[in-house]
């Protein structure tokens, strides 16, 4: 009776839709996130063939493949994109395609074109085309406005991408339409300021749409579904506002395509590769609105991280289907442990943007922060027993303790965790404390409950000595201590009024009076005093060097140094203590 009651948990998530012909088995879409894992010449590489039919594996109804190049190299748009603009390639994504449908899913793959936001790194220098040429790259490079004889070239070069896509056995295609890049800049009348048959009114604006999705139905057929990703809110003073979205969204319905992804546009990036103080699901509202005016399935998008979450957004009717794609990279296994009842195994995705570091900031293939082995290759992921079991000693129960012991207890040894805390988590627990960091404690959950589940027996408040070694007699010592927080060799350091910025974040500290200097301009200085300031506090940072958290993620840095200066938090540089 309780298994039973636990798979009736998401009833709404795990039934059936249909995509134009096409049946999915519930409503959860991997949607096309950019891995850096496909060969520096496009073809798709094993390790990408893996990342896909793993979350295929893991339960999800349809994966959508990242953006896929149209047009090579002037549309190049990454460090190592897949290529679809030629039939060379046709071989790699049927394999891709076959190792989907094998594990269960259906696929997809999104044709995407930048427009003006081509990346001159990567496209040999050349200059980027667009409807327009208006001013809006960061470097100043203004594009050249495309002829109608291009334009009718480009549609050619989508719907050739959209033959070879079902060639390779993909069931449907999807257009990238949102997050500025061209489809995005023709529908935008911020991009979109032409004279001719493709610009001014929105009937104008949705041509070029209009004839890729013609091109297509004539090459593949009528039956073959056509989705897009839409954007649905530029959120940018003359785009694409939210009444403009659904007038588009309405006119895309009756252009024929058959599921619509409800996303953003020519915003900044912060707005769709959010930082972690970002709430679950707000970009939600925007699948909301195109369901009051469109039919046809509407996916809503955007961090959204709990099936309970997505549960109570289907059964409201906000949207037809959720797509969860960091949450899919943090635990492919998310839909089925789900679906089996068990969403407190889940390892959420906590936000940190590690994934949106390596892809965008780094073009180094996609890692995760909670998930050591995203875009590796299989045999990382695949842990098998152990020729023998024997008896581990973990050492400290920060994330590498309480992952070593989980991995170790995978493998069928009997493992024992001490920690000297009075919690799992180490560490972790100071880094969930500073303004907008709580989701970290979702990965001390995670392991608190996975641990006991395992069998791993945890000792919390236990001082490990050579006396616990010996009466514990373990086979294996894994010593995962973690860092500490020490004081600087400053004058003075040793003063009452001195505390480290844990013992600030911890509550240790005694009585922290204003005004307050934060020694340190990196990610735990900020917070720390961001953490401070919210308390009322006077602050001002000394940062030793002229630059301040160059480090970090850079969509969080500009967020935190935002937050920073609406609270009146003083950073002075090149400063020696």
């Amino acid at each position: 009776m309780e298994d039973k009651r636990r798979r009736m948990m998401f009833p709404s998530l795990f039934s059936p839709i249909r995509i134009g012909r096409v049946e999915l088995k519930n409503r959860i879409i991997f949607p096309p996130i950019a891995t850096n894992l496909a060969h520096v010449s496009g073809e798709i590489s094993e390790r990408q063939v893996f990342h896909y039919a793993r979350r295929a594996q893991g339960g999800a109804g349809l994966i959508i493949v990242e953006n896929a190049c149209i047009e090579y190299p002037d549309a190049r748009h990454g460090a190592t994109q897949p290529r679809i603009d030629s039939d060379e390639f046709i071989p790699g994504l049927a394999k891709l395609a076959r190792a989907v449908h094998d594990a269960g899913a259906a696929i997809s793959i999104e044709l995407t074109h930048p427009g003006l936001n081509a990346s001159l790194k990567f496209n040999g220098g050349r200059r980027p085309v667009a409807p327009s040429p208006v001013r809006l790259r960061n470097d100043g490079v203004i594009p050249k406005e495309l002829t109608v004889s291009e334009i009718k070239r480009l549609v050619e070069l989508y719907a050739q991408a959209a033959l070879r896509a079902k060639r390779a056995g993909f069931d449907m295609v999807e257009l990238q339409g949102a997050h500025g890049l061209l489809i995005n800049q023709f529908l935008s009348p911020l991009t979109n300021r032409r004279t001719d048959q493709y610009g001014g009114s929105r009937e104008n604006r949705l041509r070029f749409v209009r004839e890729i999705v013609e091109r297509i139905r004539e090459l593949c057929g009528e039956r073959f579904p056509i989705t897009i990703r839409l954007a649905a809110d530029d959120m940018v003073e003359g785009g694409i506002d939210q009444a403009e979205g659904k007038a588009l969204a309405a006119g895309l319905e009756e252009l024929g395509i058959d599921m619509i992804q409800a996303d953003l546009g020519l915003c900044p990036k912060e707005k769709r590769l959010e930082p972690m103080p970002y709430p679950q699901g707000w970009r939600a509202y925007l699948a909301k609105g195109l369901k009051e005016v469109v039919s046809i399935p509407v996916a809503a998008v955007g961090v959204i991280r709990e099936p309970e979450f997505a549960e109570e957004l289907l059964e409201r009717g906000d949207a037809d289907l959720v797509a969860l794609g960091r949450a899919l990279i943090a635990d492919p296994d998310w839909p089925n442990k789900a679906r089996a009842g068990h969403p407190e195994r889940i390892r959420r995705c906590i936000g940190c943007g590690e994934c949106v570091k390596a892809r965008h900031h780094e073009d180094q293939p996609l890692r995760c922060g909670v998930n050591p082995v995203v875009g590796m290759d299989a045999e990382f992921e695949r842990i098998t027993p152990a020729p023998k079991s024997k008896r581990i000693l973990v050492i400290g129960g920060g994330p590498a303790g309480m992952e070593a012991a989980r991995v170790a207890a995978l493998r069928g040894h009997a493992v024992t965790l001490c920690d000297e805390q009075k919690r799992l988590g180490g560490t972790l627990n100071i880094a969930a404390i500073p303004p907008g960091k709580e989701k970290i404690r979702w990965l001390i959950e995670y392991y608190e409950n996975e641990l006991p589940r395992l069998g791993v027996e945890v000792k919390l408040r236990t001082h490990v000595t050579r006396a616990t070694v010996e009466d514990l007699q373990p086979d294996v010592v894994i010593i995962a201590t973690g860092c500490t927080c020490p004081r600087d060799d400053i004058p003075g350091a040793d003063r009452p009024n001195v505390a480290t910025a844990h013992d600030v974040l911890s509550g240790t500290a005694k009585a922290v009076k204003s005004p307050v200097v934060v020694i340190g301009g990196g990610l735990l200085g900020l917070e720390t005093a961001l953490f401070l300031a919210e308390a009322g506090h006077s602050v001002t940072v000394l940062k030793r060097y002229k630059t301040i958290a160059s480090n970090l993620e850079p969509i969080y840095r500009d967020y935190l140094l935002r937050e920073l200066k609406e609270h009146n938090v003083s950073i002075i540089t090149e400063v020696t203590v």
